[in-house]
């Protein structure tokens, strides 16, 4: 499939892709399909002009491995000179095969004499069908000791436990090791050379000798908590974990009775932080630290600042805010030692101040896991599922990524979680499948006729150690044409884009600010297409773009998700948790997250073809009594059962012939039972169909059962009804009608009064 010329599938759908010099749309998106070729077109447009890149992203099981191209030069895969882009299809090579002009900046090179090869008479090269990087839109280039910042290692993954009291009491500890016990000594998590430690802390920091010599873990404490040290080699706390399988499992049994008397009311992150790194710094690697409790001891010692009467006030923007900078320090040293954090915060009905320890995992490229009072029932499977795919993903650390573009464009700015030391290279200490970055395009200078090319090169260390350098590249066509521009724009990646956008802002402006702008650019978007596309059409007659119809309904739910609302009763760290979440998704999540799935069970199992799932409209008014329905938010998969569902339905799926003899509680802890019948078994695929959209099927499951059990929750789900005091998606569609007219008219009048200047002043 070639994104120049065939239509691009919804982020959304499941598309098998063949590579023919364009890059998979998984790997790399533009928010127009057609480049606009002058800024003004841009401008008059007021379209969003971008690009979303999700560099590791997963494949579809069908599509092909990404080829590893052969890298002879000691120099390292042929670059341009002058830009420094990668070799590529669309790389000219001219002068008998001596010389390649550069797709991007137009330079000729010369050909390094151990790739140099003659061309046939069609001016192609001789060895075309030898040279993956010359056909393919996507490559890595395993490269040579030049591109090293260390030596290349398999990844290390560092466990730092929190065993303070909070962490104790609460099960947090004792799940937190069941869950590892699980998942640590799967081949996929943890591939052959990949090495695995754990420390504990609560006011002190405890570290384990793991070595597979020893007859038990060692545990030596390290009680300055001001003054980090390492007090054994990092040989002996990071092992192979099949070697040393008995000591961890041994470990991991223990640690729960090993703190039960443990009263200690703090746990010292900061500390923790920096022991993990002194034990990474020669090699790199991740950190997955486990915090229950504010911390107020140690480097960086945190203040209770938390306000609820702040909460869905101007004022709330001050919460936003980190309350230390000594955590963007300790990020900087993270990312130049080539460490990634992911953050699991368990509060018990307390504040830990996500907005300040949340900054390690902005900086680093890394995540937030945010469990709201811990209760092992309804969350251990979630849990269970999030740390599992955090670990088996397709994940590399000590990164770089950078974008080129053709003469004529260039990068405006960029929107994600990472660290920028400059103002052209990102920075990740760590980088996984889940990851996407966007990028604002913009004319710098004259874009030529025919098609505008961008590059995103990915230097990286994959999981086992090898140090490699992925490539995408994407071609488009230039257009100068606005109706083809709007025909071919792309919705999902623009709201990627304005997503991260917004997020980026809300440190800075009041949140009924951005859901003003956003109104505005929604507004603006629409009425450019009627003003430049359907100028003839009756006033009165909403006309949306094909592309873009679905545009206010998305921004409906941009302006309704937790990263935005003003909702006095929405924990401050839970609504930072999702803008840190939401300004690292990739482009289908996004879509997922802003308009989640509600999918008709009952018509699903009844239906012939199960390729297709069916869906229905966000609305309460969709609901039948009759039915099931799925509906996978942003925080939870809710599954609605209606009260006059058949008994042999609710047989076939739940084993009880009514839903007074369903318990939603035993449903949440130990899942839907899995039953030997057709439905039964079609019904657990599609919940546990984890792929790189589902995002929301590594989150709690919560049954509601019609007329029964508190619906709260699933009704706010419903985003096209009046919820969170805004309006409804009718009503707000009505009033995106409304300003569309005004700006028309407003437009109108201008341009009258512009004409009458001009007599005025030429008579």
């Amino acid at each position: 499939m070639s994104q120049a010329t065939s239509p691009l599938p919804l982020s959304t759908t499941h598309f098998k892709t063949i590579d023919q010099g364009n890059c998979n749309p998984r790997f790399m998106r533009c928010t127009v399909k057609e480049v606009p070729k002058t800024s003004d077109l841009v401008k008059d447009s007021h379209l969003p002009f971008g690009l979303a890149v999700q560099p590791l992203a997963d494949l579809h099981s069908k599509d092909e491995k990404i080829p590893l191209a052969i890298t002879t030069n000691p120099e390292g895969p042929v670059r341009c000179n002058r830009c420094k882009g990668y070799i590529n299809p669309a790389c000219q090579f001219i002068d008998g095969g001596r010389k390649f002009i550069c797709n991007l900046c137009g330079f000729s090179n010369s050909v390094p004499e151990d790739y140099f090869c003659h061309l046939d008479m069609s001016g192609q090269r001789m060895d075309l069908d030898q040279r993956p990087e010359l056909q393919r839109g996507t490559i890595e280039f395993e490269v040579p000791e030049i591109y090293w910042t260390r030596h290349p290692a398999p990844l290390r993954i560092l466990f730092a436990i929190d065993v303070s009291f909070c962490a104790v009491q609460s099960g947090v500890l004792e799940s937190f090791c069941q869950v590892l016990s699980n998942t640590l000594f799967s081949e996929e998590a943890f591939p052959k050379g990949t090495q695995v430690g754990i420390i504990t802390f609560d006011t002190s920091v405890h570290f384990y000798n793991l070595s597979a010599t020893l007859d038990q873990a060692q545990m030596m404490i390290v009680p300055d908590i001001n003054d980090m040290f390492l007090p054994l080699s990092s040989d002996s706390l990071f092992v192979d974990p099949m070697e040393s399988r008995d000591l961890i499992e041994n470990l991991l049994n223990t640690l729960p009775s090993m703190f039960a008397e443990n009263r200690a009311q703090t746990a010292v992150f900061g500390s923790a932080i920096k022991g993990g790194v002194l034990g990474l710094q020669n090699t790199g690697g991740k950190i997955h630290v486990l915090q229950t409790i504010l911390p107020t001891l140690g480097p960086g010692p945190l203040k209770l600042r938390d306000d609820p009467k702040l909460h869905g006030t101007d004022k709330e923007r001050q919460l936003l805010a980190p309350q230390d900078s000594l955590y963007a320090t300790m990020g900087k040293e993270c990312v130049n030692e080539g460490v990634c954090v992911d953050l699991w915060a368990f509060p018990m009905n307390a504040y830990v101040d996500v907005s300040t320890l949340g900054v390690l995992p902005a900086l680093t490229g890394g995540d937030i896991h945010y469990f709201w009072n811990y209760d092992k029932k309804q969350h251990f499977q979630a849990f269970n599922n999030q740390l599992e795919r955090s670990l088996i993903r397709k994940q590399g650390y000590n990164a770089a990524l950078r974008v080129r573009c053709s003469n004529g464009l260039t990068i405006d700015d960029q929107f994600g979680n990472f660290y920028m030391n400059n103002n052209t290279d990102i920075e990740l200490a760590g980088i996984d499948a889940d990851k996407a970055i966007a990028f604002t395009l913009r004319h710098d200078g004259k874009l030529d006729d025919g098609e505008a090319h961008m590059q995103c090169a990915l230097l990286y260390t994959t999981r086992l150690g090898e140090r490699r350098v992925r490539i995408h590249n994407l071609r488009l066509p230039v257009t100068a044409n606005i109706s083809t521009l709007f025909k071919q724009a792309d919705l999902d990646t623009s709201m990627n884009l304005l997503s991260k956008q917004v997020i980026s802002q809300a440190t800075k402006k009041l949140s009924q600010d951005l859901m003003g702008e956003l109104d505005g650019e929604c507004i603006r978007i629409l009425a450019a297409y009627r003003k430049h596309c359907a100028a003839s059409a009756s006033s009165g007659q909403l006309i949306l773009p094909e592309s873009f119809k679905v545009l206010p309904v998305y921004t409906l739910g941009l302006k309704k998700c937790a990263a935005l609302r003003r909702d006095p009763n929405l924990n401050i760290d839970f609504r930072v948790y999702n803008m840190r979440k939401l300004k690292s998704m990739g482009v289908a999540s996004t879509a997922r997250w802003l308009y989640p799935r509600m999918i008709p069970i009952h018509t699903f199992l009844n239906s012939e073809n199960i390729n297709i799932i069916p869906q229905e409209r966000l609305s309460c008014d969709r609901l039948e009594p009759h039915g099931i329905y799925t509906v996978e938010a942003s925080d939870a998969t809710h599954i609605w059962i209606g009260q006059a569902v058949s008994p042999e339905l609710l047989s076939k799926l739940f084993n009880v012939s009514e839903i007074e003899q369903m318990n939603p509680e035993i449903i949440m802890q130990q899942g839907i039972p899995q039953l030997e019948n057709e439905l039964s078994k079609r019904f657990h695929r599609l919940l546990s169909s984890k792929d790189n959209i589902n995002i929301n099927n590594y989150n709690p499951l919560k049954l509601i059962r019609q007329g029964l059990d508190n619906a709260f929750e699933f009704n706010n789900a419903l985003m096209e009804d009046e919820t969170f005091n805004q309006m409804s998606y009718v009503d707000y569609l009505c009033m995106i009608h409304k300003q569309i007219q005004n700006e028309m008219e407003r437009d109108k009048h201008d341009q009258m009064v512009s004409t009458a200047s001009y007599w005025a002043y030429r008579y």
